[in-house]
């Protein structure tokens, strides 16, 4: 699979993660309204409005600092657990030089000129690093 058919797929997977995504935030924040106005109601049956309001608030306060605390730990984990970028790049730079070693063996002497090609090249992205800092 190319490299832009690999990213066209990733960016759809992406797109429609956060379309679903959406959608059953809403959905979710619709019913936790509805149960919060449910319970503001029993409790306004219960004690005066203005306790019942204060009741309300102090709940969803509480479910605020959970759902922060929560999420925190969710977010830390996500964080550890993604590969770096330069994962897929290894594979094909692996890639590279087991294609590289099966031209040398078939003819030794291309060796000579896929040594000196890999060391300009290593020598042009090690002189670009030191000239950025």
């Amino acid at each position: 699979m190319n490299i832009t058919a690999r990213a066209g797929a990733a960016v759809k997977h992406l797109v429609l993660g956060i379309g679903v995504g959406a959608a059953v935030l809403v959905i979710a924040l619709a019913g936790i309204g509805f149960l919060m106005a449910a319970f503001y109601i029993y409790a306004a049956h219960h004690m005066d409005a203005a306790s019942a309001a204060a009741l309300t608030g102090a709940v969803l306060a509480v479910l605020a600092v959970l759902v922060a605390v929560i999420g925190a730990g969710v977010l830390r984990r996500m964080k550890k657990q993604q590969p770096g970028w330069l994962s897929d790049f290894g594979g094909t730079l692996g890639l590279g030089v087991r294609l590289a070693s099966m031209m040398v063996r078939r003819d030794p002497k291309k060796a000579l000129m896929v040594a000196a090609i890999s060391g300009v090249l290593v020598e042009l992205i090690l002189s670009e690093g030191k000239k950025e800092k």
